[in-house]
């Protein structure tokens, strides 16, 4: 049988039964208050995981996660009554990772910690590949509206066009995206 990974969870707010599932569920638990300097407690804290237990988090505490999930992105799991759909809206606009019932069983609070934990990297990972997408796709529109330009003002064909890009990107040193944005500058500029 292998052994379970060692998980540091930040739980925030008031929940005795919700800290006793995580300890016994084998978790490293550090305890804060919803008003609490939650920045200062993950930088000091390291953990993998932030978990959430609030009948009614305050719209401070949403927030404050928000602000959260961008500069210090990790997977946040909230445990609630489950009785406020609207809650449920802004905790998932808030970055919050999972939504769960209180009071489960500590066997199930890990797997959803291990669950939540896993599918916040894939989403990181798909939005990272998505990032690099944006920008190849960028970076292939500036080559094109270069290689447009350079066979509209020299009569080029689009094969030498890209030449003549490529070849000015490795004169200068260069990506050709630069390469080609200095087309377009140059060319704009000796239009003025």
């Amino acid at each position: 049988m292998a052994a379970k990974l060692s998980i540091r969870v930040l739980l925030i707010g008031v929940g005795e039964s919700l800290r006793v599932a995580l300890e016994t569920a084998g978790l490293d638990v550090v305890v804060a208050g919803e008003d609490e300097d939650l920045y200062a407690l993950i930088e000091r804290h390291q953990p993998q995981a932030v978990v959430i237990h609030a009948d009614a988090p305050s719209r401070d505490t949403l927030e404050h996660l928000a602000l959260l999930n961008r500069r210090h992105p990790q997977p946040i799991v909230l445990f609630h009554d489950g009785q406020n759909r609207e809650l449920a809206v802004q905790a998932m606009r808030a970055g919050i990772s999972a939504y769960a019932a209180r009071d489960l069983p500590p066997a199930a609070v890990r797997s959803l910690i291990e669950v939540a934990m896993l599918h916040f990297e894939q989403t990181r990972a798909l939005k990272k590949e998505l990032t690099r997408a944006q920008q190849t796709l960028a970076e292939r529109r500036w080559v094109d509206r270069a290689k447009c330009r350079l066979m509209e003002t020299e009569g080029l064909s689009e094969t030498a066009a890209y030449e003549r890009l490529r070849e000015r990107a490795m004169h200068e040193r260069v990506s050709l995206e630069r390469a080609a944005r200095s087309v377009l500058n140059t060319e704009a500029s000796d239009e003025t």
